[in-house]
């Protein structure tokens, strides 16, 4: 229910429902705080677009805003940005001109590591100004703030992380009570109502645990890179008993390569005539992780999110899983 203006934003009309009401076209997850979030997100990272060169920072910026515009034009509604993409500005300005109501969106941001309660506060008041989140009658919400990593980055590499001062690396350990403490401030700004949802990025188990031993309000969500080419079965099965949601980013492959082109997943492609990035997000989305994609190509956004019309069997969810046990085995 959408119609590209001129101008090229997105207006709406007709009658709107809440993000995971029964008019969504998008399944939720249920996180144990009782907040739903949608299955797919778009991200807004630099390294989606890889047409944009090291430090493009406009090309990169409308990028982001076209990817928004395009996944809310087709129907989806999770958008995931960070202090470290540098996208909130034009992901703000996208949600701002799209015609929505606040309840018609979901936003995901993230504060960059273990920064202590001030600093933390002051993310979220940062983000919620750039995500367009103050009006006239008031602050409106973050959907979920994440704290992005589990250390600190060196001052000069927050600016420019091919400095001198990063040649033997950008970021720092993070004490047990920095990071203690980073989740105490979530957990405030969870209380104040500016954050419906609170969670992590690429933590540990031992992250994990640490946050847990002081945590008044639990772990909604871990977000880590997961595809069937890394994923640590381990990391998932600790979150499934501590009631954490996972959710994948680089879902169809990161370090160790894309998986779109190996033999198990084209199998399964054929046989449920989608495409093999529709099948590798799929696994994930039945093994009971969230998914984040990435893509200014409105064909690729169209695919990422039209993943919800078939099921992959067991023994295929099993066989695209034991991709990486392959390769290890291989090496």
């Amino acid at each position: 229910m959408y119609r590209l203006t001129v101008a090229g934003t997105f207006l709406a009309y007709g009658v709107w429902g809440e993000v995971c009401d029964s008019s969504s076209k998008e399944p939720c997850f249920t996180m144990q705080s009782g907040i739903q979030i949608p299955q797919v997100a778009m991200g807004t990272w630099s390294g989606s677009y890889k047409d944009c060169a090291h430090g493009d920072t406009i090309c990169v910026e409308q990028h982001a805003k076209f990817a928004v515009e395009n996944w809310l034009h087709i129907g989806a509604t999770h958008i995931d940005t960070a202090n470290d993409y540098r996208t909130q500005a034009v992901v703000g300005e996208a949600l701002r001109t799209s015609g929505l109501k606040r309840d018609d969106f979901f936003i995901t941001t993230k504060c960059p590591g273990a920064m202590g309660w001030e600093a933390t506060l002051q993310c979220a008041d940062d983000n919620m100004q750039m995500l367009r989140q103050f009006g006239s009658k008031g602050p409106a919400y973050i959907d979920l703030l994440l704290i992005h990593f589990p250390f600190t980055i060196k001052p000069a590499c927050r600016f420019n992380k091919y400095s001198p001062e990063c040649a033997a690396g950008a970021t720092l350990p993070a004490s047990k009570q920095a990071l203690q403490e980073t989740w105490r401030a979530m957990e405030e700004l969870k209380r104040i109502g500016v954050v419906k949802a609170i969670g992590v990025s690429d933590y540990n188990i031992t992250n994990l645990q640490d946050t847990l031993e002081v945590a008044t309000e639990k772990i909604d969500l871990h977000q880590v890179e997961w595809n069937p080419s890394s994923h640590d079965e381990a990391m998932l099965d600790f979150c499934k008993k501590n009631d954490i949601l996972l959710q994948a980013w680089s879902p169809l492959g990161g370090a160790s390569g894309s998986v779109l082109s190996h033999p198990t997943v084209e199998k399964a492609a054929k046989a449920h005539n989608v495409s093999t990035a529709q099948v590798t997000l799929r696994w994930s989305l039945q093994r009971g992780v969230a998914v984040v994609v990435g893509t200014a190509n409105p064909n690729h956004a169209a695919g990422d999110f039209d993943v919800f019309g078939f099921q992959l069997s067991e023994d295929e969810v099993s066989a695209i899983s034991e991709i990486q046990n392959a390769q290890v085995t291989l090496v």
